[in-house]
């Protein structure tokens, strides 16, 4: 019986005392993973009031894109190339699929803020396009470009990326001096 005490006491100690390993994944390798692109890029993640706030009154470029779409994934590469030979510190991202799947007040609020920036879907209603990126000064939305031009094959080509980084460095310029 002592043995098995024992035996039992050390089976206890052992077990409790194994250390499972969990690897925490940065947002930044998480953002990686969802867009197929290298770490080191300079997309954050926000949250929807993050969004309304640079709307609102604050400054920043905002990426709408949704990692389950194959024109998101192509379009991120894309852009990521491009902003990784500019000067920017850091382009806000926000997947907006679930609030406009949903339509909730915080799209509703969304179409709103983006004005006439907007799609429109094949019902007749405003839908914002995804993906797409807009470049805020002040709250006031000096820029803005979406992937309504392009389609997944042409994204791949490099007369796509070249007007693509074309018009980014158009609006950067706007945007830096606004």
């Amino acid at each position: 019986m002592k043995k098995l005490s024992i035996l039992l006491l050390i089976t206890v100690l052992v077990t409790a005392c194994s250390v499972k390993k969990v690897e925490k994944v940065e947002d930044e390798d998480k953002f990686a993973l969802e867009y197929s692109i290298k770490s080191g890029h300079i997309f954050e993640y926000s949250k929807i009031h993050d969004i309304f706030d640079i709307f609102d009154s604050d400054t920043g470029i905002i990426y709408f894109a949704d990692s389950d779409q194959e024109k998101s994934i192509i379009y991120t590469g894309v852009i990521n190339d491009i902003f990784n030979n500019l000067d920017v510190d850091k382009i806000n991202y926000y997947n907006p699929s679930n609030i406009k799947n949903n339509d909730t007040k915080y799209y509703k609020e969304l179409l709103n803020l983006l004005g006439d920036k907007v799609g429109i879907d094949d019902d007749g209603n405003l839908s914002l396009d995804i993906p797409s990126l807009y470049f805020v000064k002040n709250g006031d939305i000096v820029g803005c470009l979406n992937s309504n031009d392009y389609s997944v094959d042409s994204l791949m080509k490099n007369n796509a990326k070249n007007k693509i980084k074309e018009e980014i460095e158009e609006i950067l310029k706007e945007y830096e001096s606004a």
